[in-house]
């Protein structure tokens, strides 16, 4: 019975990795776009790039729980919508 259970959250997390990741990926990319076309003081843009450097490291080490959270934090402070 446990065994039928870790192999059935194995599965559903396997399942689900992609699209975090992708998801990843879409909120790095908003990131970037918003660094390209904002304007934005000198402040608050190192802090955005400095948040998404570390999104792009989390997400790539497959740590996309958390690169999301960074990024998310970015996203408020860039005031992009969710």
């Amino acid at each position: 019975m446990i065994r039928h259970c870790l192999f059935a959250a194995s599965v559903i997390f396997s399942l689900s990795a992609p699209a975090l990741a992708d998801s990843c990926q879409d909120d790095i990319a908003k990131i970037d776009n918003a660094l390209k076309t904002q304007e934005i003081d000198a402040d608050k843009r190192a802090q955005a790039e400095d948040m998404q450097s570390q999104a792009v490291q989390l997400c790539g080490a497959g740590n996309t729980e958390e690169g999301q959270a960074v990024a998310t934090e970015a996203k408020v402070l860039l005031g992009i919508d969710q």
